[in-house]
């Protein structure tokens, strides 16, 4: 039985054989089950996972994150534009509205300035036919027909002139419109001062040679002025009048007393001798011709410099009065009189100014504002 059985071969003893049969060993003891290395491998191949997760997670996140700040902004941004929209439009309308506002109050005005003049010349023609009054039927007839243009239907055609008691004749010279009074959206009442000239047949007794009387008639004329009050009416085809003339007599010219404010009179001589020195300085510079752009260093705003260039020569500076301002200090309050004389008749006159003046920190003086002379009227 043991012939049948294969023999093992001997160990090699060849020292070159050794390590390929260590390195044999090795190689299969690597490939033997190893669960620790297993439990390892799956515990990294989860980190993996979870990172990859993690990560895959992150950039969804920002995507998002980056994309709602982006539509965000784009709402904004739209928002704006349609605020913006709207303010634009809102300003548009209002701008449009104040222009409407005021090219209609400019029209207004204008519109209102032209019915002035319509009505002053509307007036002032008929006042020319209405005191133009002469004796004879074909006269009386003639101005009859003028005066149809004037006069509205119902009111006498002779406009209330009696031809029956008439003893002379009338002429229109001229008239100036004193004053046009509104009553409503229609009806104005104009005041107007005519100046007319009267022609009356008069008889003139004399004596002759021998002592005889005898009766001369002459022709006599006498200017005179009267004030009528017209009612006028404004109407789709033009204008009207609408009563007959009323004269009336104007009111006297109101006589009233006027005195300066002695309040915070100055008493300081020194400042009042400075003041007065600086006036006369001004008036020299503002009444010479070709000096005009010199007034301007009188003047705290040199657009408010004021010159006669000219126009009349400075002769002296009288009355001056000077009021310490108590609410500023340094500014004062001067009145004065000053003579100026006309260059080509020589005519010299007195004229008031008021001055609003104030110290500049170095001993000079400059103008604020400078006016007519302001009274207590009483």
């Amino acid at each position: 039985m043991k012939k049948w059985q294969k023999k093992k071969k001997p160990a090699s003893t060849d020292p070159s054989q050794v390590p390929k049969e260590k390195g044999k060993e090795k190689v299969g003891s690597s490939k033997k089950y190893m669960p620790n290395l297993l439990k390892r491998d799956e515990r990294e191949k989860q980190q993996e996972q979870r990172m990859i997760k993690r990560a895959t997670m992150k950039r969804s996140t920002a995507a998002i994150i980056g994309r709602s700040v982006m539509v965000l902004s784009l709402v904004i941004i739209a928002l704006g534009v349609f605020s913006a929209f709207r303010h634009n439009l809102a300003i548009s309308d209002l701008e449009d509205k104040v222009s409407a506002q005021q090219q209609g109050t400019s029209e207004d005005k204008s519109q209102n300035n032209q019915n002035i003049k319509a009505v002053e010349y509307f007036t002032t023609q008929f006042m020319r036919q209405y005191t133009t009054i002469e004796p004879g039927e074909d006269k009386q007839k003639e101005r009859e027909e003028a005066l149809q243009n004037f006069l509205a239907t119902g009111l006498d055609k002779d406009a209330g002139i009696d031809y029956a008691n008439l003893s002379g004749s009338q002429r229109y010279d001229s008239s100036d419109v004193v004053s046009i009074k509104q009553k409503d959206a229609h009806i104005s009442d104009v005041s107007i001062k005519v100046q007319v000239t009267a022609t009356k047949e008069v008889e003139k007794k004399s004596k002759d040679k021998d002592g005889k009387e005898k009766v001369e008639k002459t022709k006599e004329e006498k200017p005179a002025t009267i004030y009528y009050l017209v009612r006028v009416y404004e109407g789709k085809n033009g204008y009207s009048v609408i009563d007959l003339p009323q004269p009336y007599m104007p009111k006297e010219n109101q006589r009233v007393t006027v005195s300066e404010n002695e309040q915070n009179k100055n008493t300081d001589s020194v400042v009042n001798h400075e003041v007065q020195s600086f006036l006369e300085s001004f008036f020299k510079t503002y009444t010479a011709k070709d000096r005009s752009d010199e007034t301007k260093f009188f003047f705290k705003d040199s657009k408010k410099a004021q010159s006669l260039n000219g126009l009349m020569n400075y002769k002296s500076l009288n009355k001056v009065s000077v009021y310490e301002e108590k609410s500023s200090k340094g500014r004062y309050i001067v009145r004065c009189s000053v003579k100026l004389e006309q260059p080509t008749t020589g005519i010299q006159s007195n004229h008031s100014y008021e001055f609003d003046v104030q110290t500049d920190g170095q001993d000079k003086f400059e103008i604020l504002h400078m006016k007519p002379v302001s009274y207590d009227v009483q």
